[in-house]
C-alpha cells in the first residue's frame, strides 16, 4: 500500500512539472550548462630589466589567476510571439549573461595560499547588448521600454576599427571596482588610443538625454525596408514633473536597397529650460552607409554622418560633420585581439580612414590600420598596426584646446617565422602635454621606439626580448628618457 501512494505522488508530481513546463515560457538560447563554461586562467611571469639610462637592473615577479563564471551564458532570452496577427507581448534581451569575475593577484616571492586570498567578494554583474518590452501586432509596436528606442543624437564622429580599444574604460570590468580584471592597464587599450588624447574630439556633438528623463514610450512599425518609431518622454514623474517638461522625438532607419542604410533620429524639448537642464533642446542627426561586398573577405564601408544641437531657449546652435570608410580584411564578422594592443576579441582586421568637423571649423582625421601577424594574414605571416591622428588642422583657437595643430602616429610592424618567432619594430611620435592636462601641448614632441622579438618556443610559454627608448625632441635639441633592455618570460594557461 505505501509503495502504491509514493508511486502515485511520483507520477502526480511529473504531470505537474510536465504540465507547469508547458505553461512556462521558455528561453531561446542554450541550454543552461551551469559550471561548465567556467574559465580558470592563470598566468605567472618574470621580467629582467636593464634601464641603461640609469644603469639599474632587477626582477619583477607576477603571479595573477582569474576566474570567470559565466552562471547565465550568453544568449539571447525572451519572449517572442507565437502569431504576428494577434497582439502578443515580446520581450527580449539580447546576448546576456550573468558573470561572476574574480581575480587574484600577487608580486615579488610570496605566493603562499594566504598571499593570493587577500581579496575582496566580488558580485555577479549582468551584460547584454539590447533590451526591450513591447506589444506588438502584425508590422506595429507600442514599446514599454528599451536600450536602444532612447533620447540620443549621435550619428556623427570620427570613426576607427580602434573603437572598442579606445573605448576600453566602458567596459564594466574596468569602470567597476569591485569587479575589476586582472592588470587592467596591461591588458586593455594598452597604448593607450587615442594618442592624441582630448586634443581629437572624436564626437563634437553627443546630445544624451538618457540620464535627463524619469520615463519614455515609444509607438512605431517595423518593414524589411524601414523601421521607425515616435517617442516621448518626460523629465519626471507625475508627481513631480511640475513645469511640464517633455521630450518628443522620431527614429526612422531605411534600407532602399540592398546593404545601404539610412538613419534619422532626433527629439525636442518643451519647458526643459525650467528645469535643473538649463535649456530646451532640438537635436537632429542623420547618417548614410554602404557595404560593398567585394569578396568574403574583402568589404569596403563607406560612411557619412550630420549631427545639429541647439538650445531654444537661447537662440544657439552648433553642428558636425563626418565621413570616412572602412575596410575589413577578413570579413564583416571577424574580430580578435593582440598582445600589443588590447586582449579582448574587439578588434577587426582591416583599416579605416575618417575626418570630422565642427561648427567652429575644428577639424580632426584618424586613420587606423590593424592585420593580425599569422598564416591568414594578407601577406603570410606579416602583420601589426597603425595609428594616425591629425587634430585642429585648421588652427582654431579655443580655450579647452587651445590652436595648436597636433600630430600623433604610432606604427608596429612584425613578421611570425616558423610560427615561433615574431621580431618586431615599433615607433611613435606624439606631442607632449602640459602637466595635469589631457588637451593642452607644450612645444616638444616625445619620439618613442621599440625593437624586440616576441618567441613562443613551448605552448603556453612565452619570452619577449625588447628594447625601449623614449626621446623628448625640443627645439633646442632631443634629450633621451628612457633607455631599457627587458626580458619577460611568460607562462600562462
Amino acid at each position: 500500500m505505501k509503495k502504491t501512494s509514493m508511486l502515485l505522488v511520483i507520477i502526480t508530481l511529473l504531470t505537474v512539472v510536465v504540465l507547469y513546463a508547458q505553461e512556462t515560457p521558455q528561453e531561446f538560447g542554450p541550454t543552461l550548462t551551469i559550471g561548465r563554461n567556467a574559465r580558470l586562467g592563470l598566468e605567472a611571469s618574470t621580467s629582467f630589466a636593464w634601464d641603461i639610462t640609469n644603469k639599474s637592473t632587477g626582477l619583477e615577479t607576477k603571479v595573477g589567476m582569474d576566474l570567470v563564471f559565466p552562471l547565465f551564458p550568453k544568449a539571447d532570452r525572451g519572449l517572442a510571439p507565437n502569431s504576428p496577427d494577434q497582439p502578443s507581448v515580446r520581450i527580449s534581451i539580447k546576448n546576456a549573461a550573468f558573470t561572476w569575475w574574480n581575480t587574484y593577484d600577487t608580486t615579488g616571492g610570496n605566493y603562499e595560499q594566504d598571499d593570493f586570498n587577500s581579496w575582496q567578494a566580488r558580485p555577479l554583474v549582468l551584460t547584454f547588448d539590447d533590451f526591450f518590452a513591447d506589444v506588438v501586432w502584425k508590422n506595429y509596436f507600442f514599446r514599454i521600454a528599451s536600450s536602444s528606442t532612447v533620447m540620443r543624437t549621435n550619428q556623427s564622429g570620427i570613426f576607427s576599427i580602434f573603437d572598442d580599444v579606445m573605448d576600453a574604460g566602458d567596459r564594466w570590468y574596468i569602470r567597476r571596482s569591485a569587479t575589476r580584471a586582472l592588470w587592467t592597464r596591461e591588458r586593455y587599450n594598452i597604448q593607450q588610443f587615442p594618442l592624441l588624447k582630448q586634443k581629437i574630439v572624436r564626437d563634437f556633438i553627443d546630445d544624451d538625454y538618457r540620464p535627463r528623463i524619469s520615463g519614455i514610450l515609444a509607438l512605431g512599425a517595423e518593414f524589411n525596408w524601414f523601421s521607425g518609431a515616435i517617442k516621448a518622454a518626460s523629465h519626471a514623474n507625475g508627481l513631480d514633473n511640475n513645469n511640464n517638461a517633455w521630450l518628443f522625438g522620431l527614429d526612422a532607419e531605411f534600407v532602399p536597397v540592398e546593404n545601404f542604410l539610412i538613419t534619422l533620429t532626433g527629439f525636442a524639448g518643451i519647458n526643459y529650460d525650467t528645469t535643473n537642464i538649463g535649456k530646451n533642446p532640438l537635436s537632429i542627426g542623420a547618417s548614410l552607409e554602404y557595404r560593398f561586398d567585394l569578396s568574403e573577405r574583402f568589404i569596403l564601408t563607406p560612411k557619412a554622418g550630420f549631427d545639429f544641437s541647439m538650445d531654444t531657449a537661447s537662440g544657439t546652435a552648433a553642428w558636425e560633420l563626418s565621413a570616412g570608410v572602412l575596410l575589413n580584411t577578413r570579413g564583416y564578422d571577424y574580430i580578435t585581439s593582440s598582445r600589443i594592443l588590447d586582449w579582448d576579441n574587439v578588434i577587426p582586421a582591416g583599416a579605416s580612414l575618417s575626418f570630422n568637423i565642427s561648427d567652429a571649423s575644428e577639424m580632426g582625421i584618424m586613420l587606423s590600420w590593424f592585420e593580425p601577424a599569422d598564416r591568414d594574414s594578407m601577406i603570410p605571416y606579416f602583420g601589426g598596426f597603425l595609428q594616425l591622428e591629425l587634430a585642429n588642422l585648421l588652427g582654431v583657437t579655443t580655450s579647452e584646446r587651445g590652436n595648436t595643430i597636433a600630430f600623433g602616429v604610432l606604427a608596429q610592424l612584425e613578421y611570425m617565422i616558423a610560427e615561433k618567432f615574431t621580431p618586431y619594430i615599433r615607433g611613435g611620435y606624439v606631442p607632449e602635454f602640459q602637466q595635469n592636462s589631457a588637451a593642452l601641448t607644450t612645444d616638444n614632441y616625445l619620439i618613442k621606439a621599440a625593437l624586440g622579438c616576441y618567441i613562443t618556443p613551448v605552448h603556453f610559454f612565452s619570452i619577449d626580448v625588447r628594447f625601449a627608448m623614449d626621446a623628448q625632441l625640443r627645439t633646442d635639441g632631443a634629450d633621451i628618457q628612457r633607455s631599457v633592455l627587458s626580458t619577460m618570460f611568460t607562462v600562462r594557461m
